[in-house]
């Protein structure tokens, strides 16, 4: 999931860091930057300052908050691999009739049958993933974008922006982010509109995305330029970029630095990649645990999904290599929280009775159905509701089939009425068309 975060036409759409996404997802946006500054604050005031951690700890607060709906996915999985053999017996009557519309119609009315029966739907698997989207979209702007989000981060380089002239080093700091191609590329990067920076804010766009190599290079152009005072110099901007670098430091990695940058032969350029290819397969076999029917190799989906687990990690790895390192941490804890989380969910799930969660499953059906005025689902009733949908299906068939008729009759009169074998033939067809129609 966390491969395609940045395909969302908001993201795309927004042209600055700094400017936040609109939409529905602002809010939940805002709320998870609140989440994160406070987890900066609290780890500053305890001497850490570093994003990599509050990564991590944000990472599991959000997982935390996100694992009712794990936890229903979870039972919802468990509860599909007792539907899904049902679902696959229905599938191969129904083999190589994928062109019949009459056969895939009857198919899908024996599936809806069969989830009735179990007090679910065809969606009810889905509903969770659903509601879990928007959320891990916002966090995952959240931790692309966190000055923007993170006031308690925004600070140091709102100091440093401040010390060089703020607005009015606009100008210069237009002509160092294209002094070097490497530069010019973060201006891209932060997605700063034409490439050109034009507000305070652009600034900040463009700092946030610097290196520790390329903050010296800053430090020794403000200064060349006449930029800064000494006295601003010691006791804001070096103070400020201190702290920016420090906190933007994890075990030797920078954080706005992608792996690639290290070059292919640096073992830095690939502990984030791998760790994020292996801590995502990891994730999918333990979610995958729950759900036995897709190593079976009648399933028609099991191809699909091996072919996906081993395609996604090397995806991550791809992205991650790619990517700033920040975004990679938050993957590979992301991916690892969630295999723990489903490792104990995986244990919890095994010691459920079935079919009491079968049973709660109805109830919970019948109390929906009933606020509707609708009769309670049984597996008596809803054999009785296929059967009525089969016999609907049959009468809409049967009646298509007698229109068809209907049609071939009519033509084949019209081919003996009208012949047009030959010249005579055809001003026959006149003549009769005109007697016909009482024409001369």
């Amino acid at each position: 999931m966390t491969l395609f975060l940045n395909c969302l036409g908001g993201y795309i759409l927004t042209p600055l860091f700094l400017t936040k996404t609109g939409g529905f997802l602002g809010p939940i946006a805002d709320l998870m930057g609140i989440i994160m500054d406070l987890i900066f604050r609290v780890t500053s005031s305890m001497g850490v300052l570093n994003i990599g951690l509050c990564i991590i700890i944000f990472t599991i607060v959000t997982r935390i908050i996100m694992y009712p709906l794990s936890y229903k996915q979870a039972k919802s999985q468990k509860l599909m691999a007792v539907i899904q053999p049902e679902i696959m017996a229905i599938q191969a009557r129904y083999k190589g009739k994928e062109n019949d519309q009459q056969a895939m119609l009857m198919q899908n009315a024996e599936i809806k049958a069969v989830y009735e029966k179990y007090g679910t739907s065809m969606t009810g698997g889905c509903l969770q993933l659903i509601i879990q989207m928007p959320i891990i979209f916002a966090l995952y702007r959240v931790i692309l974008n966190i000055p923007a989000y993170v006031p308690s981060v925004k600070v140091y380089f709102e100091n440093v922006v401040s010390s060089i002239g703020g607005s009015a080093a606009i100008a210069n700091v237009n002509e160092f982010a294209h002094s070097t191609e490497a530069l010019s590329k973060i201006v891209t990067t932060a997605r700063i509109a034409e490439g050109t920076i034009s507000t305070e804010n652009h600034i900040i766009d463009f700092l946030y995305n610097l290196n520790p190599d390329q903050w010296t290079k800053f430090a020794e152009f403000v200064t060349d330029k006449g930029m800064i005072l000494e006295q601003a110099m010691e006791q804001v901007f070096t103070p400020n970029v201190m702290a920016i670098q420090q906190m933007n430091e994890f075990f030797g990695i920078n954080l706005a630095t992608s792996p690639s940058a290290y070059g292919m032969l640096s073992p830095k350029a690939w502990i984030i990649p791998i760790l994020a290819g292996l801590s995502q397969y990891l994730a999918t076999k333990l979610m995958q645990a729950q759900t036995p029917q897709m190593n079976d190799e009648n399933n028609p989906t099991a191809g699909m999904m091996k072919g996906m687990n081993i395609m996604m990690p090397l995806m991550s790895v791809f992205f991650c290599f790619s990517f700033a390192s920040g975004v990679g941490i938050y993957w590979v804890a992301s991916s690892l929280i969630m295999g723990i989380q489903q490792y104990f969910l995986n244990k919890h799930m095994n010691k459920i009775d079935m079919d009491e969660l079968i049973k709660k499953n109805i109830d919970k059906a019948n109390a929906k159905r009933a606020k509707k005025g609708l009769p309670p689902i049984n597996e008596k009733t809803a054999e009785e509701n296929y059967k009525k949908m089969q016999a609907k299906m049959e009468r809409i068939e049967a009646k298509r089939q007698v229109q068809l008729d209907e049609t071939k009759v009519r033509i084949e009169e019209a081919n003996k009425y009208y012949k047009t074998d030959s010249i005579a033939d055809r001003a026959k067809m006149v003549q009769q068309y005109n007697e016909k129609h009482g024409k001369k």
